[in-house]
């Protein structure tokens, strides 16, 4: 919608003079002045931040209800939060003014807090309260006819399942079900459109934009809860009883996304024939490789889905899912890198394979978009020189620690005491060093300098002073730091070690590190209280 169209939408609506249209009056002429450069996306943006500070208005203003103990007096908070949903049912049936968008918000917000309120002071356990919750979100659906109310309706319901499933404890698998569950609503709700919105009317808006946000959090729940207790080294795709239920869960992501894949056949017959089995093939064997990976099945779904569709927002909130769990999923222990390597590259071949089936849908003619040759060669050139910059620089980077590991002296560098709880991240952890803490005055230090250090019988390193150009003393050392505020780097603070040592690496008391001439360090391993090496050295020497 263009600016002036919104502002004729608006004038209509009484909202704005109409003499502001006109740019023969001076008001035609300041408002002309004020929107130039000024798209209609702009003032939509505008519009929802007024919004969201109408909408945090009206959370605050139920908050100050509750506190002020009106939810007490139970009929009387059940009354007026009965009165705000009646009212925002109301302005839900009339024109979509802005005033009165912002007015449906703030009497939804307001009515739901004070009815969730009421019920508190009456339910005496939380799986009730979490039932109420959904009946209410359901209630609001039905109710109040707006789409984006009804999707975050649908979203805290979702929430409120998941609370409950909480409550009574639950365990992964049926977190599994619960999001396999969403996954066939989603499926449903957009391959069977037609027939699904003449039967739901406009509670399909709501559902079919909200649960695709929902299915994330049981699937992230589920994964991570089944290896609570369990043997961190063990292969959970073909190990142990979460075998059996993986595979049931696996199956059913490959049933949906099989289910896509005939519904495309049947919407479009060019995808018949082999490429469309070899998508077969190609979901059910990834669904083998990734037991342990529901969330890249589902993001899958999603692509899938919203190619079929042709749905921008689905296939970017796949694309999405994907990332976000490949992030999550990298972390956890539950698996090996292994492992984790087989599925990814796995699915990376699917989804390649789904890439190329979805292209011989494209009727686009491929001659008019042919580029001259030059024009190609002239890319390769510039690919070839980010190659190899991308090789130069971590070559540099491998030839310099290299040199202090051949010509380096010995140093052992006490460890700060860490919290352990986050000192494991991943597979490597942070480091802290005790001679650190033996600097004064940090904030008069250069960004970027040397300490003098000395070695005890032991070779712990010993803190001399910071580095004044004076000459070494017989047995000093340098050691260069890197401060940034009033934090100071030795440069050897990440210590990246191999799958399974991180128990044996908790005792820790030292580390390691080669230490050129000039100051450049290298951190070779960790040592415990007794010195003794600990877990497998980064480096021989």
């Amino acid at each position: 919608m263009s600016t002036r169209a919104l502002l004729e939408q608006l004038a209509d609506e009484g909202l704005v003079d109409r003499a502001a249209l006109d740019a023969a009056t001076p008001l035609g002429q300041r408002t002309r002045d004020a929107l130039a450069g000024l798209t209609g996306e702009g003032l939509r943006l505008q519009q929802a931040g007024a919004s969201v500070s109408v909408w945090l208005g009206a959370l605050l203003l139920a908050i100050f209800l509750v506190q002020m103990d009106i939810t007490e007096v139970v009929p009387l908070g059940l009354a007026l939060g009965a009165a705000g949903l009646g009212l925002a049912a109301v302005l839900a049936r009339g024109s979509a003014t802005l005033l009165e968008l912002q007015l449906r918000w703030i009497a939804t917000i307001g009515g739901q807090v004070l009815i969730l309120a009421s019920l508190g002071e009456v339910i005496g356990d939380d799986e009730s309260l979490c039932v109420a919750t959904l009946l209410l979100q359901a209630l609001t659906v039905w109710l109040v006819r707006d789409l984006a109310i009804g999707v975050v309706s649908v979203l805290v319901g979702a929430g409120a399942l998941l609370v409950l499933a909480a409550e009574v404890r639950v365990e992964a698998f049926g977190h599994g079900l619960l999001a396999l569950f969403f996954g066939a609503c989603i499926c449903a709700l957009w391959v069977l459109q037609a027939p699904l919105t003449a039967r739901l009317g406009r509670l399909w808006q709501p559902l079919a934009y909200a649960l695709p946000l929902a299915v994330w959090a049981p699937i992230t729940i589920g994964s991570g809860g089944r290896h609570d207790g369990g043997d961190a080294d063990a292969l959970p795709m073909f190990l142990g009883a979460w075998a059996a239920d993986a595979m049931l869960l696996s199956a059913g992501w490959a049933a949906l996304s099989t289910w896509l894949i005939v519904q495309a056949g049947r919407e479009r017959p060019e995808l018949r024939g082999g490429a469309q089995r070899a998508a077969y093939a190609g979901i059910w064997l990834t669904a083998l490789l990734g037991l342990d990976t529901p969330g890249l099945s589902a993001g899958l779904t999603l692509l899938l889905l919203g190619q079929l569709r042709a749905s921008l927002n689905l296939r970017l909130l796949g694309l999405t899912a994907i990332g976000s769990f490949l992030f999550f999923w990298y972390y956890e222990h539950g698996s090996t890198l292994l492992n984790k390597s087989i599925v990814a590259v796995s699915h990376g071949a699917l989804f390649l394979l789904l890439a190329g089936l979805l292209r011989r849908t494209a009727d686009r003619p491929r001659e008019g978009r042919a580029r001259p040759l030059a024009a190609r060669i002239g890319d390769l050139r510039w690919l070839s020189l980010a190659l190899g910059l991308g090789l130069a620089i971590p070559g540099y980077v491998v030839v310099q620690k290299e040199q202090v590991l051949a010509s380096g002296e010995t140093v052992l560098l006490r460890l700060a005491p860490v919290d352990p709880r986050s000192l494991m991240q991943g597979d490597y952890m942070e480091l802290r060093y005790a001679l650190v803490r033996e600097l004064h005055d940090v904030e008069s230090m250069a960004p970027r300098g040397v300490l003098i250090v000395t070695r005890d019988l032991d070779g712990v390193a010993q803190f001399v002073r910071v580095d004044d150009g004076r000459p070494l003393a017989p047995g000093e050392l340098r050691l260069r730091y890197h401060k940034r505020g009033s934090e100071v780097s030795l440069g050897a603070e990440t210590f990246l070690f191999p799958e399974g040592e991180g128990r044996t690496l908790e005792a820790a008391r030292y580390g390691e590190l080669a230490l050129a001439e000039a100051g450049d360090s290298v951190l070779v391993g960790l040592r415990d209280e007794d010195r003794r090496p600990l877990g497998t050295r980064l480096h021989d020497r």
